[in-house]
């Protein structure tokens, strides 16, 4: 198996309102997020593919081999470039504890496979996060936007 790692298009944060696979609700959090911090980015990479590449085997054409492949990877919501900076990004409506135990996850997997990039941030965007999972969330050193 080899690592992958692909940030894919930067989209500018003026361009990008309509990312891939958001459910409907995550579009509209998506939208007031970069309504009020949107220009803070230079631009915005979606569906952030990261892991290990699995070589799928088997009776399958080409395509269907990497489309079975691509599926086992994980995908990061969001990645904005501000600055220097790396914002990784999770979207969640009622974010709770599993929005966290999500974004340190790809921290992980971020520091294995992106070969680098930092300095980087997490963050969860949402429309709503208890007071206790906002205590867990800053305690990990993430940022909140309940937009």
């Amino acid at each position: 198996m080899r690592m992958a790692f692909e940030l894919g298009i930067l989209w500018p944060s003026d361009m990008a309102r309509t990312p891939p696979a958001f459910e409907k609700i995550e579009l509209e959090i998506w939208k007031r997020f970069l309504d009020g911090y949107g220009d803070s980015y230079q631009g915005i990479h979606y569906n952030v593919k990261l892991g290990e590449d699995r070589n799928v085997t088997g009776e399958m054409d080409d395509a269907m081999r990497k489309a079975a492949a691509d599926l086992a990877l994980k995908r990061i919501d969001a990645v904005g470039k501000r600055g220097s900076t790396w914002d990784i990004i999770e979207v969640r409506r009622h974010a709770g504890l599993g929005s966290l135990g999500q974004l340190l996850g790809y921290e992980t997997l971020w520091l294995a496979y992106s070969g680098g990039l930092r300095p980087y941030t997490l963050t969860i965007v949402t429309d709503y996060m208890d007071i206790d999972t906002q205590l867990a969330v800053r305690e990990r050193g993430a940022s909140i936007f309940i937009v």
